[in-house]
């Protein structure tokens, strides 16, 4: 049977099972198949039915590079691909980007701060499309930024808000909702203290909180989830629960399922991966502990990790530049340490991105 011979329905069924990133090269084959890139209903079914295909991505000035790793190759890492942020009134490239938060649903935050300006565009890399450039109403380098999803009761379907927080003075939050252009004032109370970085699965953002109130019993370290359908936040335990101090900690998401820590106690050079059981398949948090490596102190970690739980390895950038070069490590079971070292161009961020046809508000003016 001849392709233009399939009816629409079947085509439908057929084309939803392609992963994404080969779907995007088949929209120009014609106009009837471009024309579902443009359908919420095909893409929310494509979404549910697709295979996930994971990409690691690298943040740049202007963008971010996709990268394969493979340890039996002279040089460990190889750049597969540029996808670069481009302002769509000019065609020119946006400005730096200075931050970047991962949705699930294939979406990027991407932030840029200035003294006198805060610019956030939320973007998906894999159709290129954008929200436009929404403008945060306090200014500088006082915010952090993130990203999540939750169930619109009017129109049934998934919708995106972002959460504003202030990092320094007096805990304030602000909700900007995609759907609506607004931002307003979250009236939430959180009674400790929220660490900077944070990551975002299954529609909802995690940081790493600590509580000071029981000090006897050491510093209570925890990781907070912000649900951004009730807008507010709940307490999940470490697989630590009370530590005098983490020398280092961070936060990432194995592919688009799991919650992962790098954790790193006191007095000592042994690094610990733990990594959650599926996120939503049960109310119960769970950790099981992933990786051990035990590296010199000569390595710094930056704010953020990768781990592959096929290949046992840790990925993590260093958090300074030397020589004008961005470091990256790459450790296995067999605890030795690949460095790889990229131009300043490069920035100290890597995440896993999973493409998605997941559309959002066109608001372009």
């Amino acid at each position: 049977m001849m392709m233009p011979e399939l009816s629409e329905d079947l085509l439908e069924e057929i084309l939803c099972r392609v992963p994404a990133t080969s779907l995007k090269r088949l929209r120009c084959t014609c106009k009837l198949w471009n024309s579902l890139f443009n359908d919420k209903r095909f893409t929310r079914k494509h979404f549910r039915k697709a295979p996930r295909q994971s990409l690691i991505l690298m943040l740049k000035n202007f963008g971010f590079s996709s990268m394969s790793i493979n340890l039996h190759r002279v040089s460990p890492v190889e750049i597969t691909r540029e996808l670069n942020l481009i302002d769509p009134h000019s065609s020119s490239y946006l400005s730096r980007v200075s931050q970047s938060c991962l949705s699930s649903d294939g979406l990027l935050l991407c932030v840029n701060n200035k003294m006198d300006d805060t610019s956030l565009v939320v973007w998906n890399p894999c159709t290129c499309q954008m929200t436009k450039l929404i403008q945060h109403r306090k200014i500088g380098y006082t915010y952090t930024y993130a990203l999540g999803s939750y169930q619109d009761n009017k129109s049934g379907n998934k919708s995106y808000k972002i959460l504003s927080r202030r990092i320094y003075g007096d805990l304030e939050f602000e909700i900007y909702e995609i759907n609506s252009n607004s931002w307003r004032i979250l009236d939430v109370t959180v009674d400790s203290f929220m660490y900077i970085q944070n990551v975002s699965l299954k529609g909802k953002s995690y940081w790493f909180s600590r509580d000071e109130k029981e000090k006897h019993l050491g510093l209570f370290i925890s990781l907070i989830c912000f649900d951004y359908t009730t807008e507010r936040f709940e307490h999940l335990c470490l697989p630590y629960t009370y530590s005098w101090y983490f020398k280092n900690m961070s936060l990432s998401v194995v592919r688009e399922e799991k919650l992962s820590v790098l954790l790193q106690r006191e007095r000592t050079s042994k690094i610990e991966i733990w990594v959650t059981n599926k996120i939503g398949e049960t109310k119960v948090l769970s950790w099981i502990k992933f990786l051990a490596v035990d590296l010199t102190p000569e390595i710094r970690f930056g704010i953020n990790f990768l781990v592959d739980e096929e290949k046992k390895i840790l990925v993590c950038p260093q958090n300074i530049v030397l020589n004008g070069k961005n470091m990256v490590y790459i450790v296995g079971e067999d605890n030795k340490v690949r460095e790889v070292a990229f131009e300043d161009e490069f920035k100290p961020f890597l995440f896993y991105y999973v493409p998605s046809l997941t559309q959002i508000h066109q608001g372009y003016d």
